[in-house]
């Protein structure tokens, strides 16, 4: 294996992840960088936000509400400069009424290679079907 296809397999998964360590750490500013300047992600009651400085509100709330994402597994497919990843995530945070829930969420998440860097291009932390 090429050192350029070994840093090409640890880079992919590790945008997905970077995304989950920033947001555990509440690192607005790092999780919001994960995303592309177009991004969409999708909320829970299946609203697109499109575009990172709109998006950047939502992470907020997930930060306020101490939100902990653990990845189970991660699955990434790579087509040139666009990756489909598939993962299972455990999610822990405060509810709306204050007290700590758990949910098991099954992203889908797609990334696109903008200037050598992996960026999450669509996010559906919550599924859309």
């Amino acid at each position: 294996m090429t050192n350029v296809l070994a840093k090409e397999l640890f880079d992919r998964p590790q945008a997905c992840f970077a995304f989950v360590y920033s947001l555990n750490l509440g690192d607005l500013n790092r999780a919001t960088a994960c995303f592309s300047r177009d991004a969409c992600l999708i909320t829970p009651d299946a609203t697109a936000v499109y575009g990172r400085d709109r998006i950047r509100p939502v992470l907020s709330q997930l930060i306020a509400r101490r939100a902990e994402i653990t990845v189970e597994s991660s699955t990434v497919l790579t087509a040139g400069d666009v990756a489909l990843a598939s993962e299972r995530w455990t999610i822990r945070s405060i509810g709306v009424e204050g007290s700590r829930f758990e949910q098991a969420l099954s992203p889908t998440l797609v990334l696109r290679r903008i200037e050598q860097r992996w960026k999450l291009a669509l996010a559906a932390p919550w599924s859309f079907t």
